[in-house]
């Protein structure tokens, strides 16, 4: 992902981690297996399979849990500190974009004294779940953040590098004009040296016609001895 996706995608986020959530709970019945069931239900954005998943996780703090097709029981659930000789109920469903999670127990004709519990439940419930959301929320912007603060580190290292590349090139550039300054005088220097090596050889290559004409005298001299 690019820093500019990844900002984006923060963005996107942050209103989602700034809006509060309002948990409200409701009374309703439920049919399990047959049975009356009294409980409450709670309305939470998302899939019904987070849902589940989350209140699987949460049932199972209460007690033994077993799933069946359509609802969870909780075979003698801890509920306020206390043990609760009954079963407990859970079930999930989808609703648009939405899901209801309900927790319930069987009305066995003796009232609903738990019924406070329940709904404590079912609240307790809906503020985990929706504390879970937002830290899936925070979990993404921390890896987010960390993302950006690795390319930031980057981006300081290659800002360090290209500086001390700037200083060394600007170094090697007064060294290389130094040079070429060198190289002007060593070259109009060479050039003088050239031209007067030419004159000499000049002046060399008629003194040394000079000298074969006197070693040629010399010889023809040599000659007319008899």
């Amino acid at each position: 992902m690019t820093v500019v996706k990844l900002f984006f995608a923060v963005l996107f986020l942050l209103p989602l981690s700034l809006s509060g959530q309002s948990v409200e709970t409701k009374k309703e019945t439920s049919l399990i297996d047959g049975v009356n069931a009294l409980g409450y239900q709670v309305v939470l954005p998302g899939p019904e399979d987070d849902v589940a998943s989350s209140l699987t996780r949460y049932l199972k703090g209460l007690g033994k849990t077993r799933s069946s097709a359509d609802h969870t029981t909780v075979t003698e659930p801890v509920i306020a500190g206390k043990k609760y000789p009954g079963l407990l109920y859970a079930t999930c469903k989808q609703v648009g974009n939405t899901s209801t999670a309900w927790i319930g127990v069987a009305d066995n004709g003796k009232g609903s004294g738990i019924d406070r519990n329940i709904e404590k439940l079912v609240y307790d419930f809906g503020v985990a779940f929706h504390r879970e959301q937002i830290q899936v929320q925070i979990d993404e912007s921390v890896r987010a953040l960390q993302v950006v603060e690795k390319q930031q580190q980057r981006l300081v290292n290659q800002n360090k590098d290209l500086h001390n590349r700037i200083e060394s090139n600007k170094l090697e550039k007064i060294q290389l004009e130094k040079s070429l300054v060198q190289n002007k005088v060593e070259l109009e220097q060479l050039t003088r040296n050239l031209a007067a090596n030419g004159k000499a050889q000049d002046s060399v290559s008629v003194a040394a016609g000079q000298i074969r004409k006197v070693v040629d005298m010399h010889k023809q001299r040599q000659q007319r001895i008899k």
